[in-house]
């Protein structure tokens, strides 16, 4: 499989190349230093002698590697990008999914992972991740899926306020509400009050707006 390097530190980049050199199915076609580098240098081979998967970092001057990511989809659709990075940014993992990215890896990972991924994306179009960076990205997708619950309104009173509150809003007084529910006035005023307090609301025609758009009346 031709193989394409992109990080702008030499360290990472040989470290690499030697993590990779036994494993002879694996060809080095291009080593580039930066995003611009790798796609000045990619536009000089022939179809045939292109990366089929290249090895991306992500945080490099002049061009980073998600914009290269996303500029190579749209020159190159047959190219197939795994960004190797040091930590853990799910932020940055669905930003480079979203640019094309077809595998996440964390550069300390080891030979036989890089390769077996490698294959895996060239030979099944499957998506690997480090166990590390799968973790992360199903807490943040766990969390974006969750539900944002919050009651309604009528979730807030008890069963007795929204009858009170009923009751008032078809212009019923306090004597005629404690009358038709069996309480005494000052239990209804209290109910009253609290019905205000959860609702947040300041007067009755408050009140009356609140009934009317959630179908109390």
């Amino acid at each position: 499989m031709r193989l394409a390097i992109v990080d702008d530190s030499f360290l990472n980049r040989k470290t690499l190349k030697e993590k990779l050199l036994p494993y002879a199915e694996v060809e080095l076609v291009l080593e580039a230093e930066n995003g611009a580098d790798y796609l000045e240098k990619l536009k000089e081979l022939a179809p045939a002698q292109r990366p089929q998967i290249v090895l991306m970092d992500l945080e490099m001057p002049f061009l980073d590697g998600i914009s290269a990511i996303s500029i190579s989809k749209v020159k190159y659709p047959e190219l197939k990008f795994i960004v190797l990075t040091i930590y853990e940014d799910t932020d940055r993992i669905f930003e480079a999914i979203k640019a094309g990215a077809n595998g996440y890896l964390l550069k300390e990972d080891k030979a036989v992972n890089i390769v077996e991924a490698l294959e895996s994306v060239l030979n099944y179009d499957n998506i690997p991740m480090s166990p590390a960076i799968a973790r992360s990205a199903m807490r943040l997708l766990c969390e974006e899926n969750r539900p944002n619950i919050t009651p309604s309104e009528s979730q807030l009173l008890s069963d007795r306020e929204m009858d009170v509150l009923k009751l008032m809003v078809k212009g019923h007084r306090y004597s005629d509400i404690a009358a038709r529910l069996f309480i005494s006035p000052n239990t209804v005023r209290t109910h009253v009050n609290n019905v205000y307090k959860k609702l947040h609301l300041s007067s009755k025609s408050e009140m009356m707006e609140l009934a009317r758009k959630n179908n109390w009346l």
